[in-house]
């Protein structure tokens, strides 16, 4: 006999997966002609106020979540006092059925690529100022068609620096292994408690091999003291995107765009655009101009000191024979000529003049 939820507009079918206070069903919504996953508290628990509030209270947390990463909130509805929960359907298992079912360790490039995910979904919940306090391999869905993951299961879910508590001092809920510290003595509750939980995932799902850079972040994820990890999953995120998984061993780089870009410098004057293209006959002239003026300089530089040294060689002869055997001054003068190939001529020719 087939089972209705909320007015016969959900059609329940197979048993997904259960927990403590619930049970996830596979069902039909006939009114959207859509399939959808119903999370409805379990039987014992209905008389259970403060259990009620707690399941309530996930419903309207995790349906303000909006990212591809999170499993989606539909509707929420109660069947004969049992409360329940639509969302979306994932199609496969969990994180942990692919750990508990592995014969090998998960390659580096893809179990970074799963931690990506799962801070990219976390840090969207930590900037809501939601904290889902209960991250562990069994609450997160890796959908069969793409190996999507997304986090589901905010049951026990707490807006950071909230001051009402719904259980009593003392009481902890959540799983041990995957609890920070804090956690588990009462203390504050912060994003950190999750970033601590990414770090357990991640020491499961990585290989042992590791370069110090992941290793490095691993660690600082289960330091005990919060002010020693990462803030928030987001800033564990952008650490994780600073290495590349390359096989068992793990191969480090730096992601460029996370660099500060450079600033570019705008041109004063006009646009190079909108320069002539030099041609290649424009190109040989500069050349043959630079080598011929390379060639006056070098001329210039000897004349000078041809001068010098003409006009104090006869300083030791007698003012009568200097001025007896003075010749008159050569016509010739400095070259003028704007073209090089024509200076240096020119200049040749001022050369020969001044020796004669």
């Amino acid at each position: 006999m087939n089972r209705y939820l909320g007015d016969e507009r959900y059609e329940l079918k197979d048993r997904l997966g259960h927990g403590g206070m619930a049970t996830v069903y596979g069902a039909r919504d006939l009114k959207l002609d859509r399939d959808v996953a119903i999370k409805l508290l379990a039987d014992n628990f209905a008389g259970d106020d403060e259990v009620r509030r707690r399941f309530s209270r996930e419903a309207r947390l995790a349906a303000k979540l909006d990212h591809p990463n999170i499993v989606q909130v539909f509707d929420v509805g109660e069947e004969e006092g049992r409360p329940y929960i639509v969302m979306e359907q994932v199609d496969g298992g969990t994180l942990g059925d692919r750990l508990d079912g592995r014969r090998r360790s998960i390659p580096s490039v893809e179990g970074l690529r799963l931690l990506s995910q799962l801070c990219d979904g976390l840090g969207h919940a930590h900037a809501k100022k939601l904290v889902h306090r209960d991250i562990k391999p069994q609450n997160l869905l890796l959908r069969s068609s793409d190996g999507c993951l997304k986090i589901t299961d905010f049951g026990i879910a707490r807006v950071a620096e909230e001051t009402t508590r719904l259980t009593q001092a003392g009481k902890v809920i959540g799983t041990e292994r995957y609890m920070a510290p804090e956690q588990l003595s009462d203390g504050k509750i912060t994003p950190a408690v999750d970033v601590y939980a990414c770090g357990v995932v991640a020491d499961e799902l990585l290989p042992q091999s590791r370069p110090p850079e992941l290793r490095e972040i691993v660690e600082r994820c289960l330091r005990e003291d919060p002010s020693d990890r990462f803030s928030d999953a987001r800033s564990l995120g952008e650490a994780l995107a600073t290495l590349d998984g390359d096989g068992e061993a793990g191969v480090v780089r730096r992601i460029h765009s996370q660099a500060s870009p450079t600033r570019r410098l705008r041109p004063s004057g006009p646009a190079t655009a909108d320069w002539p293209a030099p041609t290649e006959v424009a190109r040989r002239r500069r050349s043959i101009r630079a080598r011929a003026a390379a060639v006056v300089a070098a001329l210039a530089v000897v004349a000078a000191g041809v001068l010098i040294a003409t006009n104090s060689g006869g300083s030791g002869s007698s003012g009568k024979a200097d001025s007896a055997n003075q010749r008159p001054a050569p016509t010739t003068t400095v070259p003028t000529s704007s073209d090089p190939a024509e200076q240096a001529r020119e200049l040749a020719d001022f050369f020969r003049a001044q020796s004669r």
